[in-house]
């Protein structure tokens, strides 16, 4: 199993390797509303309203880094992401004035968030489409790990200073920057795509590029699956632990319940990638869907703590099977001189859900209660499974053809 993550790329091993430096020093996203509410005195509306910004320029940042990874290389946007995010956190440590902080979060957002699709898209660039489940597989572990050590390293450095939280989130971007520039080439020099008569295909420019995704059926309803899902999953980060203390919880159990998530990934996210790679990715994507369904559906109807520990193990399964063959498939559906737009898309699904998903929970939580909550988070999970089995065979098809 281990040779199958040994032998991708070393610029793959490498990405994976600077995501997890990355993330682990991602101290500011942790404690943005934090700081924005009690170190700035902005109040918890704004601060939460700083977190509304935050997933709109991680939209719009989704979009333009994919675009960009297509017109000027994946490796440029990336040090464009990594470079500019840092000095825009160290500017946004010296601000004070509410409305400049809250333009200056939005436009952090933004640059940083071009790195996404870019990353996707050099990694599927450099890894043959057998292997992309297992290079996905490693990416998302790496990020995963690396959000595990921020809180707690965070919170330690906020003890002595919030600057610290912005200087070494900054610190961190430049070092996986310089990785970057100093061990990583570009994988793609696009050359306009031309037609039979020579002329630039229509789809070379932005508005082309968004009118080719736009005929593309089977990649949107794709997407629109994807983006029912996020807003199921960020229950998981936003309403599930108001939840878990309004049930009375300790702390400690508190905490225990929420490790529950990341435990299960560190463990069985390698292994089942390696397994299960050798099934249709849209069946597993399907069975993941259904997984997510019941895990957050079943939360409506007990409240122990093992109960609450098994739901989240149940939907927590669904993530470790859908997160890598997701992107799999994004990427074998994309035309290849598209694979950064289209990434950049899907992306957005999961920017979209952090954007509109926590605030719509947590509105249903507060007015309807949790039963409401739970229960629907089941509905519109299993909304996206009946989109998966309505494009199966496209979708099956469409990948076929590029295997």
């Amino acid at each position: 199993m281990l040779r199958d993550y040994i032998q991708l790329p070393l610029p793959v091993r490498i990405l994976c390797l600077g995501s997890l430096i990355n993330r682990a020093g991602s101290f500011v996203l942790v404690f943005l509303a934090i700081y924005a509410s009690e170190q700035l005195g902005f109040g918890v509306p704004f601060a939460t309203a700083c977190i509304g910004v935050l997933g709109l320029g991680s939209m719009a940042g989704s979009v333009l880094g994919g675009h960009l990874a297509d017109k000027v290389g994946r490796r440029g946007v990336m040090l464009l992401a990594l470079f500019g995010g840092a000095a825009i956190l160290l500017f946004l440590s010296t601000v004070t004035n509410r409305w400049l902080f809250m333009l200056s979060v939005g436009i952090f957002a933004l640059v940083a968030d071009l790195y996404r699709p870019a990353a996707a898209a050099m990694i599927a660039d450099l890894v043959s489409i057998d292997r992309r489940p297992h290079a996905f597989a490693l990416m998302y572990i790496s990020i995963n790990l690396g959000f595990a050590i921020a809180p707690p390293i965070g919170g330690l450095l906020a003890g002595y200073s919030f600057e610290w939280l912005f200087w070494i989130d900054a610190a961190s971007m430049i070092v996986y920057g310089l990785i970057i520039a100093l061990t990583i080439e570009e994988t793609r020099r696009r050359q306009p795509v031309v037609d039979q008569e020579g002329s630039r295909a229509p789809h070379d420019s932005w508005l082309g590029t968004l009118r080719k995704i736009g005929l593309d059926l089977p990649f949107l309803l794709f997407c629109v699956s994807t983006l029912l899902i996020a807003l199921v999953f960020v229950q998981g980060l936003s309403t599930l632990p108001i939840y878990i203390r309004q049930l009375g919880y300790s702390n400690l159990q508190f905490g225990l319940l929420m490790s529950v998530n990341g435990l299960l990934i560190v463990v069985l996210q390698l292994p089942l990638t390696h397994w299960l790679s050798r099934f249709n990715a849209m069946t597993i994507v399907l069975i993941g869907g259904v997984l997510i369904s019941i895990g957050f559906g079943l939360t409506a109807t007990g409240s122990g703590l093992v109960f609450v520990a098994l739901c989240i193990a149940i939907w927590t399964l669904g993530e470790i099977l859908q997160a890598p063959f997701n992107q799999a498939i994004v990427t074998d559906m994309a035309p290849e001189e598209l694979r950064g737009s289209y990434l950049g898309v899907f992306t957005m699904c999961y920017a979209s859900a952090l954007t509109i998903g926590a605030p719509i929970g947590g509105a249903v939580l507060s007015r309807f209660g949790p039963t409401t909550l739970w229960t629907g988070t089941f509905g519109v999970a299993m909304i996206a499974v009946v989109v998966y089995a309505a494009i199966y065979a496209s979708v099956t098809r469409r990948v076929a053809r590029v295997g």
